[in-house]
């Protein structure tokens, strides 16, 4: 680029020389007139004048050509800035909606582990009635001799009738609610004391 720039100055160079060579032999002033206005003028006058539109021209053209890149610098740069601004946005905007799902899944640990407290609780509250009531069972079989029902259900061994009767212990005695025939024993309990 610097190169054509250089020719392009040798070769206006050039031409300038040329016409002053070519107008120097002109005999006498050559009268110039425009806007209303005359002047005898020397052909290096002439030839000064035409150096001076061509230069008025080239530096009007090269302020134009700047202006637009200029301008169109400008463009890329504000497209570039809002890209940038979008890109920025869509990130900041991400970066919230994860800061929102770090903060829920951090709320719902804390109700998960709420809730596995509750329920420990619970199993424990659990395990304490099931020990009382085993606890309560064993009392109430030493108060209580088996009935009929529990040994026709195996809980008890021997004859009730014999009076022989004795609690079987094979591991499987536990809240009575849940074996079937409790409610025989209940029943059979009703019985011998009606009968008695």
């Amino acid at each position: 680029m610097a190169l054509l720039g250089v020719i392009l100055l040798l070769a206006g160079a050039g031409a300038g020389v040329a016409a002053y060579l070519a107008t120097r032999a002109a005999a006498g002033p050559v009268t110039v007139t425009a806007f209303g206005l005359s002047r005898d003028a020397s052909p290096l006058e002439l030839v000064l004048y035409g150096a001076i539109a061509v230069l008025l021209f080239a530096l009007g053209w090269a302020l134009l050509s700047a202006s637009a890149r200029r301008r169109a610098r400008l463009r890329r740069e504000e497209r570039a800035s809002a890209r940038i601004g979008e890109v920025e946005e869509s990130a900041e905007t991400a970066r919230l909606e994860h800061e929102r799902r770090f903060e829920e899944a951090g709320l719902r640990d804390d109700d998960l582990r709420r809730r596995e407290s509750e329920l420990a609780a619970r199993h424990e509250g659990l395990d304490t009635r099931e020990a009382e009531l085993a606890r309560r069972e064993a009392e109430w079989r030493e108060r209580e001799g088996p009935s009929r029902a529990d040994v026709v259900t195996g809980r008890a061994e021997g004859s009730v009738a014999d009076g022989t009767a004795s609690w079987a212990d094979d591991g499987r005695s536990t809240a009575g609610s849940d074996k079937p025939g409790s409610t025989d024993r209940i029943d059979e309990r009703a019985h011998r004391d009606t009968t008695a």
